[in-house]
């Protein structure tokens, strides 16, 4: 097939032809819009993610893309209804989840909505908090919690609609915005491959279920045998937040062991966990490798984090204001499609460079 996308030029005519479109509306498939332009599917999907970035247009995993923001439910006769949105969070503690939470009250207001934040404990809090229920749309995180089934019934039968954020959930009938892992490690790997390191390990916080941190460790390992042909992966995993010891001595424990066993040793880390980059910083330098002259390190974590004091990290992942205005957009695209099936929406990070990881050659 011919390909006469052109680059720039097959984006900005998608670009026009779907901004011509209602908020809500169903975009042709990549099929559909390869045949019509007689480009190649490739060419279509990367119009497609370069419409993505930009916000016109946003893709829910086998539902296809629609065109983002709109709450179409809600207007009849010239006049907008704000919906009601329970915005119901885990009590356990959470920096991140609080700021999100945050930003995503403060969205929703502008959207025109009323949002209703209550928090939670165990499921019987919930049962004399909402009472008869009669929300639009319920919103859950929850957190690093365990998450009874019990619970999401509950607050299904509390809203007509059901988003849940942060945790991957299969076969429920709801919403789900998480973020997409298999692309923030490829995305971390590309980077210092292309800065030249081709030894590449990973410490991450001891397995939690929650948090996704076995689903890293595998993508890390097959990306790492596919990508840079390297036997065996290099995981050291870290009892982070383990009341006995800082996280800058786990680190550094779990790294001079391994250093100890090793004649080549890595020139690159990703790091995975809700490590500070002060603890990072610490806990490599303890053991003998300073970033980035000995070693460059890329964390998975979000971009709001603070740095401290040293050379800033390099981050891949997503700003609280990112999450919070993804919610609202499948809110509204919820509202005005009630009848669409529920599905899974992965959310990308973007890689913001800082001080941590440098070229092997300095």
């Amino acid at each position: 097939m011919a390909d006469r996308s052109n680059g720039t030029n097959f984006i900005d005519t998608l670009r026009a032809e779907f901004s011509g479109l209602p908020a809500g509306s169903r975009v042709p498939t990549i099929r559909d819009v390869a045949a019509r332009y007689s480009v190649s599917q490739f060419s279509v999907q990367r119009a497609f993610e370069a419409l993505k970035e930009a916000g016109l247009i946003q893709s829910f995993v086998g539902r296809g893309s629609f065109i983002a923001g709109g709450d179409q439910s809600h207007e009849a006769n010239g006049t907008t209804k704000g919906a009601r949105v329970l915005i119901v969070s885990h009590s356990t503690p959470s920096a991140r989840g609080t700021d999100i939470t945050s930003h995503l009250e403060a969205a929703l207001l502008d959207a025109g909505h009323k949002p209703i934040c209550v928090s939670y404990t165990y499921v019987s809090d919930l049962h004399d908090l909402l009472g008869k229920g009669g929300f639009d749309v319920c919103v859950l995180q929850p957190r690093r919690s365990i998450l009874p089934v019990e619970v999401l019934a509950l607050l299904k039968s509390k809203a007509r609609q059901m988003i849940v954020e942060g945790r991957q959930l299969e076969l429920l009938d709801v919403d789900v915005i998480v973020r997409n892992r298999a692309k923030s490690v490829a995305m971390a790997l590309r980077h210092l491959r292309e800065l030249g390191h081709d030894r590449i390990g990973l410490v991450t916080e001891q397995l939690d279920a929650a948090a996704g941190y076995g689903e890293i460790e595998n993508l890390y390992a097959q990306s790492l045998a596919s990508l840079l042909n390297q036997t065996e992966p290099l995981i050291l995993r870290v009892n982070g937040n383990s009341g006995k010891n800082s996280d800058a001595e786990e680190i550094e424990a779990v790294v001079r062991e391994e250093l100890a066993d090793r004649a080549n040793n890595p020139s690159a880390y990703i790091v995975s966990g809700r490590f500070e980059a002060e603890e990072i910083r610490a806990g490599f330098s303890a053991a003998g490798l300073a970033i980035p002259n000995d070693v460059s390190i890329v964390h998975l974590r979000n971009h709001d984090a603070r740095s401290g004091k040293g050379p800033s990290l390099t981050t891949v992942g997503r700003r609280a204001d990112h999450v919070a205005n993804g919610i609202v957009d499948i809110v509204n695209w919820r509202l005005a499609n009630p009848s669409e099936p529920a599905g899974l929406i992965l959310d990308d990070p973007t890689l913001v460079k800082g001080e941590s990881s440098c070229p092997i050659d300095g």
